[in-house]
């Protein structure tokens, strides 16, 4: 095996620790299935010679009682390792699934949003799909198969050496094919998950996309982009298909060829009474029968690295830099926010997102950032809570830079309402108190009814136990946006951040969410990224953005008067 085989089988078996009981007994019932599978053939040589070339027919009988009896012994003690094997395969694959989820959890944003949803979704649910049939047939063969080959050998060897050698001339070839094809395998089938990967991404942006596709009518297009993935995929699964198979047709090719030389040189011996029948025959089955496992180990090998690509992609996940803060505690804002010749982009080779933001977010007011669509509004209060870190300048709290706080003791000062709110399929009630698991009812109540969604929950069938995505039901985009913004109200958070999330509210709700602003206003730091008039009318300070920059700041009826670019966003925002 190569020095590649040995390293990923090494990181394969760190994994295997929880599981050792079981792995211990798969590994007992393979030794001892393949010390009966020896015994058996060396029993061979006796049993022939007394029965046939002695005479002593009367006990031919007992034959056939030996072979079922050692066959079902063989075969139970198999079954026995195949399944404790495959708990094993199992127990270790959604070990390392979960790892793999766990880290997807603290990778920084912008180094998960760099794969796309679907090659990461692909690299935690497909890849590690991929590994799993692989890995238990490969930890099944090259376990028992290994012991087998290890007592046949030495049957053979102790029966005829010099017949065992020529028939093995042949291995080197086995050995060579399977690496040849075991590297193509692995490059094919790292490829082949990178197909899986984009057809999942393109699903993915489908769905979220269906109704722009719906109304362009460009179907045939969508589907062509899909089926050009689809034939990807094909091609490589071919080649996997194509270079496994060819492994074990070159095994069978090889067992001919060495079945030839052993019957040949056997024979000429047998003729010139060098060895007895029973002897040739003892020595033939054993070598024979090593070509079998030695069929399965090839393909095992093969296995492995088809494995292996596929572990390189789940690598290159586990591999990520994880989010890393300071070591000071954090603490709500009792000054502010305050931007600092901040620059911000999306990747080394895009142009800036923040260009040059020098601002102050003062603690305990409503702040709103409004400006053309794409002038960096979001980005700019994303870096609040540290999704994403400019590549230049800083951001303080307090005078103090973000980077010095524990970034998961800084983030649960946060809440964040976003225009599409995140809600998981639970019930109701277990989206809420994601936030706070240990809220008591009242408190829960208490929040819906700030966020306007309390009505419309007891309406449903089952209230707040009502499971979001069962059998069909769903809820509207102001209902997501009232549960979100009753989440935020039931954690209370120091600092509370609404990107867009009043667009899909009625005009009577969003009198109520004012309402309840108002409730936080003087107690909360409140950054609103402004859709609507009356929201932006209500903050105490607005900054409007154009093309990454701060290029006005004040109140509402400032900038009105100052600001060409506030004024005709005040007619559209009127006109709304």
């Amino acid at each position: 095996m190569s020095l590649e085989i040995f390293s990923f089988l090494k990181n394969l078996l760190s994994y295997l620790k929880p599981f050792w009981k079981k792995f211990f007994l798969g590994v007992i019932f393979a030794i001892l299935a393949s010390g009966i599978t020896g015994l058996s053939t060396w029993a061979i040589k006796p049993i022939f010679n007394f029965v046939f070339v002695e005479k002593n027919y009367e006990y031919f009988k007992i034959v056939p009682l030996f072979l079922i009896l050692v066959f079902s012994l063989i075969g139970f003690l198999s079954l026995l390792q195949a399944y404790f094997m495959k708990a094993v395969s199992i127990g270790v694959i959604n070990l390392i699934r979960l790892n793999l989820f766990r880290k997807c959890l603290y990778i920084p944003v912008e180094k998960l949003s760099k794969y796309g949803a679907g090659q990461t979704i692909s690299r935690v649910i497909n890849d590690t799909i991929q590994i799993e049939p692989i890995l238990g047939y490969s930890f099944q063969n090259i376990i028992k198969e290994f012991f087998t080959v290890c007592v046949l050998l030495g049957v053979a060897f102790y029966q005829k050496w010099d017949l065992t050698l020529i028939a093995f001339s042949t291995i080197p070839i086995v050995i060579i094919g399977a690496k040849i094809l075991g590297v193509k395998t692995r490059k094919a089938r790292k490829l082949a998950q990178s197909a899986t990967g984009e057809l999942t991404q393109k699903m993915n942006e489908i769905v979220n996309g269906i109704k722009e596709i719906k109304i362009s009518g460009s179907y045939e297009k969508v589907i062509e982009l899909f089926s050009k993935e689809l034939n990807r995929f094909y091609r490589w699964s071919l080649k996997i298909t194509k270079y496994r198979e060819g492994s074990k047709s070159l095994v069978d090719i090889v067992t001919g060829l060495g079945g030839a030389l052993v019957i040949g040189y056997g024979g000429y011996l047998i003729i010139k009474n060098v060895i007895t029948p029973g002897g040739f025959l003892s020595v033939l089955t054993a070598i024979l029968l090593i070509f079998n496992p030695i069929r399965k180990l090839a393909r095992s090998y093969t296995g492995l690295k088809e494995a292996q690509g596929a572990w390189i992609r789940i690598q290159e996940v586990m591999e990520l830099e994880e989010e890393k803060g300071g070591k000071l505690t954090a603490f709500p804002p009792q000054k502010g926010f305050h931007f600092e010749n901040v620059f911000f982009k999306y990747a080394p080779h895009l142009p800036y997102v923040l260009n040059g933001i020098n601002l102050f977010i003062p603690a305990n007011q409503v702040i709103a950032f409004v400006g053309p669509s794409g002038s960096g509004k979001t980005t700019l209060v994303s870096l609040l809570p540290r999704f994403y870190d400019p590549q230049k300048g800083t951001v303080y709290l307090d005078d103090i830079p973000l980077k010095d706080f524990n970034i998961w003791d800084l983030r649960k000062f946060f809440g964040i309402v976003l225009q599409e709110p995140f809600l998981f399929n639970l019930s109701i009630w277990e989206n809420l108190i994601l936030v706070k698991p240990e809220a008591t009812k009242e408190e829960v109540i208490e929040a819906c009814k700030l966020a306007m969604a309390h009505e419309f929950i007891k309406e449903l069938p089952k209230g707040y136990e009502t499971v979001l995505g069962e059998e069909g039901f769903s809820l509207s985009g102001g209902q997501k946006q009232r549960l979100a913004l009753a989440r935020v109200f039931l954690k209370k958070p120091p600092i509370i951040i609404l990107d867009e999330a009043t667009s899909q509210l009625d005009s009577l709700t969003e009198t109520a969410i004012h309402s309840a602003l108002d409730k936080f206003r003087g107690s909360h730091t409140i950054i609103i990224i402004a859709h609507r008039l009356s929201t932006v009318k209500k903050a105490d300070k607005i900054f409007l953005l154009e093309q990454g920059k701060v290029i006005a700041e004040g109140t509402h009826e400032e900038l009105l008067e100052k600001s060409p670019l506030y004024q005709n966003l005040y007619k559209t925002f009127h006109k709304d």
